[in-house]
């Protein structure tokens, strides 16, 4: 009866090695993600440990600063802010917590947002950015 039990142990063990060498063999790895967007990158400091992921995408104008919603990253105007940079400067701020931004245990207030909002334009000398609000497409 023992001997049962561990010739099933053994094959158990052997069937996920096999299963995972089958898996990383049949399976190419996805390489990693490489961001096709042309914008420079920085991150800045906004209290004590937290810094927040600043995406620069250029552009003529005033500053146009796009905020993503809970849940995304700035890297969600990739493909719009390029749109932008005919008329503005375009920034996208990804909010702490988010992507490459600082992921803390709490700051997730609107009053939290808003000051961190304000250390970026003050970080980044931006002192009257623009309403996009005449803008067409």
């Amino acid at each position: 009866m023992w001997f049962r039990m561990y010739r099933y142990k053994q094959n158990v063990a052997a069937t996920a090695i096999m299963i995972v060498l089958a898996r990383t063999c049949v399976f190419p790895q996805e390489p990693a993600w490489k961001d096709p967007s042309p914008h420079r990158v920085q991150f800045v400091r906004v209290e004590d440990a937290v810094q927040l992921e600043v995406l620069n995408w250029g552009g003529s104008g005033r500053a146009l600063v796009l905020l993503a919603g809970s849940g995304n990253s700035a890297h969600v105007f990739d493909d719009f802010a390029l749109k932008l940079t005919d008329s503005w400067h375009v920034y996208g701020i990804t909010r702490r917590g988010y992507g490459a931004s600082t992921h803390t245990a709490s700051g997730f207030s609107a009053e939290r947002l808003g000051d961190d909002v304000k250390a970026v334009l003050n970080a980044l000398h931006l002192t009257a950015p623009g309403r996009p609000l005449a803008w067409r497409p």
